[in-house]
């Protein structure tokens, strides 16, 4: 940036901060507003439903990592009618919420599995992902995908929106603090494990976890897998699929804080992600920043995501998830990818998370 040069506007809808627990789009909206501040090359604005929120209130939101305390100031800032400026750059970090508030708009594009395996998604999350999606395109100067495998679905269904669509890659952070604060506390006390993350649903494929318990291969493992992660959408028929012997296997959390999934995934000997299909896959990354390898499915974004670090398998195979649950439990080849892992994480970070946002600012303004 020139000298004297003012810096772009840029409006980000925090709604997602919103939330009490920040897991999954919300985690990825404050990631995204913490690389733009860390590259400090754009004039930050906030809002929610055409609403202006001052900057002080979201880093406040940021600090304790919840939206509880930011929903309830929200009152105040709706009575002093702080409509925000439409003439800025506006950029949503999941659907809209709204469209045509400016005539330059950003969408972010996570995952296409509702639109090509919507028989795994409730119907109320399949309208509020596809709706309204050909109105988001058409209003979209750019549209951003968190990865290579999510923006080619969406060009395949939508071939005229490859113009506009762009990578964005999330990136893993943990506090510093965290590995103080673990330190000075005793390992879980399950006994070794793989850690299982993310919510309980059809997509996430734990039914093939289930089913390969009974494999002897899996059955003569000590490793018990701890499930981390809400309880989704039709929980109660993957659990009743399990014998008293396997339920003893796993162990389910529920919702946990960041520093127990940080503790979970640290003292866990690898992760294990079977679903069938993700936009992304930031666990993936998480558990690499820690050096631990993952059992990823061979499909959509994995590949892509965990590169050379992980060991896959077909997610509709039990034979083959067990022959892979095999590999990666011997310690040689965990010992192998551990290097790997890390090094993999690192090509995610704040700075490649910031860059095709600052190009779209910078393009007209520059």
């Amino acid at each position: 940036m020139s000298a004297g040069r003012r810096k772009p506007k840029l409006a980000i809808d925090v709604s997602p901060l919103l939330e009490d627990q920040w897991t999954g789009i919300p985690v990825f909206t404050r990631r995204l507003v913490q690389a733009l501040q860390r590259d400090g090359g754009v004039d930050l604005e906030f809002f929610t439903h055409c609403v202006a929120i001052p900057p002080d209130r979201v880093d406040a939101a940021i600090r304790i990592n919840t939206g509880s305390f930011l929903r309830e100031s929200l009152a105040g800032v709706v009575d002093d009618a702080r409509v925000f400026d439409r003439s800025r750059n506006l950029l949503f970090p999941t659907v809209k919420s709204a469209w045509t508030m400016s005539s330059h708009e950003a969408s972010t594009i996570h995952d296409m599995s509702t639109l090509f395996m919507p028989e795994n998604h409730e119907e109320e999350n399949i309208a509020f992902h596809l709706d309204h999606l050909k109105d988001e395109l058409r209003t979209d100067e750019v549209v951003f995908c968190v990865s290579e495998a999510t923006r080619n679905a969406l060009v395949a269904a939508f071939p005229s929106a490859e113009r506009k669509a762009r990578l964005i890659y999330q990136y893993a952070d943990w506090p510093k603090e965290f590995a103080i604060f673990d330190r000075n506390l005793p390992a879980p006390k399950v006994g070794r494990y793989a850690a299982v993350v993310g919510t309980i649903e059809p997509r996430k494929n734990l039914g093939l976890l289930i089913r390969a318990l009974a494999l002897p291969g899996i059955a003569r493992s000590e490793l018990k897998f701890v499930v981390i992660g809400r309880k989704g959408w039709l929980v109660d028929r993957f659990l009743d699929e399990l014998t008293d012997a396997q339920r003893s296997r796993l162990v389910f959390t529920g919702f946990v804080s960041e520093f127990a999934k940080y503790r979970v995934i640290k003292h866990a000997e690898f992760l294990i992600f079977p679903s069938l299909y993700e936009g992304f896959g930031i666990p993936a990354v998480e558990a690499m920043s820690l050096g631990k390898p993952v059992l990823a499915s061979r499909t959509s974004s994995f590949p892509e995501v965990i590169g050379d670090a992980g060991v896959y398998f077909d997610p509709l195979s039990v034979s083959e998830f067990a022959a892979a649950f095999d590999e990666i439990e011997a310690p040689a080849r965990r010992r192998e990818l551990a290097p790997r892992a890390l090094a993999q994480s690192r090509a995610f970070g704040p700075e490649r998370m910031a860059q095709p946002v600052l190009q779209w600012v910078n393009e007209r303004d520059g």
